[in-house]
């Protein structure tokens, strides 16, 4: 009877798994890029760096978070690839690095090669916008794991270079500063467990239209498009100007705003004598982040946790101002000046004036 038992009757079907490899060999884009050595399928990816003075190596990992629960909800699964390769290019690219690659590692339940292919495909998609090679990965399958064999979570780490003199921080900031906020896209891919907390206590199907909800949808949302839709925006992608940003010269530092919104991030990116003096009044939040206020978070909560419609928060060199502010308008993004930075004194690192618009 023991000689009887095999890996697909306990719940691991590896034929499924070697069909969603196929799946994802006919899709992916982002792996031809002439640096790479091999193909997808190896036991490890290789690629060809590019000559530098002094190179650096700049890493990032990240997940999706429960935002993972709102496409399972919406069984539309080729957005959140984008926002995990997203949350970790972002962050490299905060450091004045190129994203060379990224790899991801996806577990579920029980592997569907059609669900597998999308969410794969997302992260190359992903990849793609940022201009950096998807090299790898691994796709599990863990039977038992998880409360239904549908459901799934994803992470992934980047990995990028930089000359060693050309890397931003807060060791470059200086009194003076200006800080320049380039949008975001949506929510992108934190404070999903407040928002889900919210639409329990709200009784808010995430099928349901937005404007039925309360919500207000953005130029370009058709009419009836669903509170989840709305919640799947995928992350903005901003590795590309930063790079050219960085090019242009004149910036010092920057921060992703996610988990921990702006207290957390930006006041990552000053020197603790410095502070970041944000003017709350130099943009208007988006619907979405109206929407969640008026469902019951408070301005000082929204701030904590939210990116409130800016992305990514910059200091520039004063002189670099109307230069950042055309490469970053080139290179597909909106921004606008939302404050500077000052001497912190007592104070904290990040201080505000005015309020959000919400």
């Amino acid at each position: 009877m023991a000689e009887g038992f095999t890996y697909k009757d306990a719940g691991v079907d590896v034929a499924a798994g070697n069909a969603a490899v196929e799946l994802l060999r006919q899709r992916l884009k982002s792996t031809q890029h002439p640096f790479v050595l091999g193909g997808l399928g190896g036991f490890g990816g290789a690629m060809r760096l590019p000559r530098l003075k002094d190179p650096v190596l700049v890493a990032g990992t990240d997940g999706v978070g429960t935002k993972v629960l709102i496409a399972q909800a919406m069984s539309r699964f080729d957005t959140v690839g984008i926002d995990l390769v997203a949350m970790s290019v972002n962050d490299v690219s905060a450091c004045g690095a190129v994203p060379l690659f990224f790899l991801d590692y996806l577990v579920t339940g029980k592997v569907e090669p059609e669900k597998v292919a999308d969410l794969v495909g997302g992260v190359d998609e992903g990849c793609l916008r940022a201009q950096c090679v998807l090299l790898g990965g691994e796709t599990a399958e863990h039977p038992g794991h998880f409360k239904a064999d549908d459901d799934f979570d994803m992470a992934g780490f980047a990995v990028g270079l930089a000359e060693r003199d050309e890397l931003w921080g807060p060791q470059l900031v200086q009194a003076g500063d200006v800080l320049l906020g380039i949008d975001s896209s949506g929510l992108h891919s934190n404070g999903f467990s407040l928002v889900r907390r919210l639409l329990e206590a709200h009784s808010i199907d995430v099928r349901a239209p937005f404007a039925e909800a309360g919500g207000v949808l953005t130029p370009g949302q058709p009419s009836g498009t669903p509170v989840g839709e709305v919640l799947l925006t995928p992350t903005a992608i901003y590795s590309p100007v930063l790079h050219d940003l960085g090019h242009a010269g004149g910036i010092h530092a920057a921060a992703h705003v996610t988990g921990g919104g702006f207290p957390d991030n930006v006041g990552r990116a000053v020197p603790e004598t410095l502070a970041a003096e944000l003017d709350l009044t130099s943009w208007r939040p988006p619907p979405i982040f109206v929407w969640l206020h008026s469902l019951g978070v408070s301005k000082d909560e929204m701030l904590r946790t939210f990116n409130c419609g800016i992305g990514m928060v910059l200091a520039v060199a004063h002189g670099h101002l109307s230069e950042s502010l055309s490469v970053i308008e080139k290179g597909g993004h909106t921004a606008r000046v939302i404050g500077e930075v000052v001497p912190r004194g007592d104070g904290p690192a990040v201080r505000y004036r005015g309020e959000l618009a919400l």
